[in-house]
């Protein structure tokens, strides 16, 4: 049998064991809420970043040999707009400037018509951020291509005060290695 002071004293050390139990406890639940809210502030961060609209600033391919170019079907003098909403969706659409006017702006011919399409991009949905692989997924809901609409078009991404840059390896391309699209955030 224990002495009323043995029994005081091992009562006490049962608190301190279950005051640093639940210290422990509380502590592990503390650092994954922190850990958590840190997921959560970079992501809002990010998306805090990137609402708004964004000028095209280049899109470009850079080719096996080295050299570089600009996407085709942008020219040149490639203009288009990126616009991010706070409700998760996006909107992009692009063109080629030097596109040809069509000369009966009624009824253009056919050719015309091909002209006019290979120099043009567009496509709205939602978005999301992937934070931990440094992505935004674009899913296009209504787009200029019938299969774009349905897809999840990845887009990892760097932000660089004013600027968002997409980019990524080719592969589909032959000749051509990866791809940049720089946007500039409009004031």
């Amino acid at each position: 049998m224990l002495s009323a002071q043995a029994g005081q004293e091992y009562t006490a050390i049962e608190k301190d064991y279950s005051d640093h139990e639940n210290s422990l406890v509380y502590s592990r639940r503390f650092i994954f809420k922190m850990a958590t809210q840190q997921d959560q502030n970079s992501v809002s961060n990010v998306r805090a970043q990137i609402i708004g609209t964004w000028e095209l600033v280049s899109a470009e391919e850079h080719l096996t040999d080295g050299s570089k170019r600009p996407y085709q079907n942008l020219g040149l003098n490639g203009k288009g707009y990126l616009m991010y909403s706070s409700d998760g969706y996006m909107c992009a659409a692009g063109m080629n400037p030097d596109r040809l006017p069509w000369r009966d702006m009624n009824q253009p011919s056919d050719a015309e018509k091909l002209t006019a399409i290979e120099g043009f991009f567009a496509y709205c949905g939602r978005y999301e951020i992937d934070e931990a692989n440094q992505a935004i997924c674009h899913y296009p809901e209504v787009a200029w291509m019938p299969n774009y609409v349905g897809t999840r078009q990845v887009r990892p991404y760097t932000l660089d005060g004013e600027l968002l840059t997409f980019s990524g390896k080719a592969t589909n391309e032959p000749g051509v290695e990866s791809w940049a699209i720089t946007w500039r955030k409009m004031k």
